[in-house]
């Protein structure tokens, strides 16, 4: 029992008390609450936004299908915000950078009060949204694992993210409270039958929401920006230019293997936060019990990050991401297979027990991945290099729009997401996680201590003598 309890000092780098580095991983995962209110609130606050546009337009039509738009420019915004965000860290302090990124996350918030009335500057005012909250990720992130000792990154990762997880458990209803607090149900429009809200005091408060929100997040946020300090044993280049580590990354195999897992990852997320809810209305005539189950998912968003995370600790990375590919196609099967249960009671509990597996599977890949980058391509410039893996997420977010437009059925759709966990998972098995005499020497010569140049010269010795041994077999 004794062995199992984790030991402060062997977590924490660097001079730091145990009470700092509970503050700063605290606030590098609590800053990030109404960021994941963005992103998580969508799905909550989409029907207002709609019928608000519907109410403001000419013709009282609005094409529902185009506020796809709005997510994908908010996954974009997050990707290339990663990449911007880790070069930046080269030049300026994170805590400089997390400040920017907060006052123009705040500052977009409190202007999408004019820009919720075309489907256009929402597109532009969620790019923002998600290139803003991606530097507060990102830097969060930084600050955090900086203070992390090896062995220890992948549970830690899922903390770090796990108030962006968490948010929707607390943002999204607060954010219908507000909108709807008498909880009206939306009617047929009736120039194109779409259901709509079309009561005043619901559409006249969906404006102002953006206000409120702005606001709450400010107050936590702008404070929380001042404790997110890099450990300063860890020295920043002190220049932009020179990246040959980065560069090496896409030359090595496993990088194409993460990028395309991480992509393929996303397509089972999108389908259970968007068409959960929509495929269980479809034999549970429950509402609330469904907005309960969907409302609890953020708990099971929370808790996978880090279960994952130290299952990455514990195991390395190819055994917990192929158990996660396949407990995720299987929670997803069980989702669907969940309406032919006769049982009125067994029913909803297989469909509650499914969802809220695929959450905790699902989002595990942003306990892994962090740590599997580390792992792989080594600490120095982690913004960058994570930046680049997370672009993948654009690309899922792309695919899984193609995947719902051209698959209508939910059968087809279903099989294909499962299949889609199934080569995820037959990818992890390609991961190589031991690195050859070439990895390790290509790594030491982007190290300029002593030491590696003194393990540099070990490793010629080493190679030159395997070459001597070779010639005198080929004379023999």
């Amino acid at each position: 029992m004794g062995n199992s309890l984790i030991k402060w000092e062997n977590i924490i780098k660097g001079a730091i008390s145990r009470s700092r580095f509970i503050v700063t991983i605290l606030s590098c995962s609590i800053i990030l609450v109404p960021a994941g209110g963005v992103t998580y609130g969508f799905t909550s606050i989409d029907p207002y936004l709609y019928s608000y546009l519907v109410s403001v337009s000419p013709d009282h039509t609005a094409n529902k299908s185009s506020l796809s738009w709005m997510y994908s420019a908010l996954m974009s915004g997050q990707a290339i915000a990663m990449i911007t965000g880790g070069f930046l860290e080269r030049k300026f302090s994170t805590r400089s950078i997390t400040l920017c990124g907060v006052a123009l996350f705040n500052i977009n918030l409190f202007l999408m009060y004019f820009s919720c009335s075309t489907v256009f500057s929402l597109v532009l005012s969620y790019l923002l949204a998600g290139f803003t909250l991606g530097l507060m990720y990102v830097t969060s992130l930084v600050v955090g694992l900086s203070w992390t000792e090896k062995g220890y990154h992948g549970i830690l990762s899922g903390i770090l993210s796990l108030g962006y997880g968490l948010s929707s458990v607390f943002i999204s209803p607060l954010q219908t409270l507000y909108v709807n607090p008498n909880n009206f149900d939306p009617t047929k429009n009736p120039v194109d039958g779409e259901l709509i809200f079309t009561q005043a005091s619901v559409l006249r408060r969906v404006p102002t929401m953006f206000i409120l929100f702005s606001i709450f997040s400010a107050i936590i946020q702008i404070p929380l920006s001042f404790l997110l300090v890099k450990n300063p044993d860890i020295p920043r280049p002190e220049t932009m230019v020179k990246c040959d580590h980065v560069v090496d990354m896409f030359r090595k195999p496993r990088f194409y293997i993460l990028f395309l897992i991480f992509a393929l990852n996303k397509l089972p997320l999108a389908y259970i936060g968007s068409y959960a809810k929509i495929y269980g209305e479809t034999f549970i005539h429950d509402d609330l019990l469904l907005s309960v189950v969907m409302g609890l998912c953020g708990v099971f968003n929370a808790i996978g990050r880090p279960f994952w995370g130290h299952l990455h600790d514990r195991y390395g990375v190819k055994f917990p991401l192929f158990a996660l590919c396949i407990a995720t196609g299987l929670s997803i099967l069980a989702s669907y297979l969940s309406k032919f249960v006769k049982t009125e009671t067994t029913c909803p509990v297989l469909f509650t027990i499914s969802v809220w597996s695929s959450y905790f599977c699902c989002t595990g890949n942003y306990g892994i991945m962090p740590a599997a980058v580390i792992q792989f391509f080594g600490e120095e410039d982690f913004g960058i290099k994570y930046g680049i893996i997370y672009l993948s997420q654009a690309l899922g977010a792309v695919l899984s729009s193609i995947y719902t437009s051209f698959i209508p059925f939910w059968m087809p759709l279903v099989l294909s997401i499962v299949f889609t966990c199934v080569v995820s998972a037959l990818l992890s098995l390609m991961l190589r996680t031991t690195e050859t005499l070439d990895d390790q020497a290509r790594a030491l010569l982007n190290n300029d201590s002593s030491e590696s140049l003194v393990i540099s010269k070990e490793f010629e010795l080493h190679r030159e003598g395997a070459l001597e041994l070779k010639a005198v077999k080929g004379k023999d």
